[in-house]
C-alpha cells in the first residue's frame, strides 16, 4: 500500500495524472483486500472481489499510458484482464477463493512480473 501511494505522489508530481491515479487506486484496492483477511478465506470473498476489481482498473490506468516499456505494459494489461474477470465471476455468484485455479491464481505471476517491470523502470531512472 505504501509503495503504491508513494508512486502515486511521484507520478502526480511528474504530471502523469492517469498513472498516478492508477497507483492510488491500486493502494485503495490493497486496503480493501487486507480488510477482509480476518474473516478467513470464505468470509473474505466479497472484499477480495472488490479489491481485485480495483487492482484490475489500477493496472489498466498504469499500463495504458506509454510511460513504461511495452512488455511491462502488456503484462499489466493481461494481468488486469485476469483480475477483472475474477471479480466479475464472483459478482455473478461463483464462490471463488483467492487461491482458486485457474483464476485468480494464474493472475498473480503476471502481477509479480509487472511489479518487477515497474521496479526495473524505477531502478533505471536512478
Amino acid at each position: 500500500m505504501t509503495a503504491a501511494a508513494l508512486l502515486a505522489v511521484k507520478y502526480f508530481r511528474m504530471g502523469n495524472d492517469v498513472v498516478a491515479g492508477g497507483f492510488l487506486v491500486f493502494a485503495i484496492g490493497e486496503g480493501v483486500l487486507v480488510s477482509g483477511t480476518a474473516a478467513g478465506p470464505a468470509g473474505s470473498i466479497p472484499s477480495f472481489a472488490a479489491g481485485t476489481a480495483l487492482w484490475g482498473i489500477a493496472l489498466l490506468l498504469v499500463s495504458i499510458p506509454k510511460l513504461f516499456a511495452a512488455p511491462i505494459r502488456i503484462l499489466g494489461v493481461v494481468s488486469a484482464i485476469l483480475f477483472i474477470i475474477t471479480p466479475a465471476r464472483i459478482f455473478w455468484g461463483e464462490q471463488l477463493l483467492p487461491t482458486a485455479p485457474p483464476l485468480p491464481s494464474y493472475a498473480y505471476p503476471l502481477l509479480v512480473a509487472t511489479f518487477i517491470g515497474w521496479i526495473w523502470t524505477l531502478w533505471r531512472e536512478a
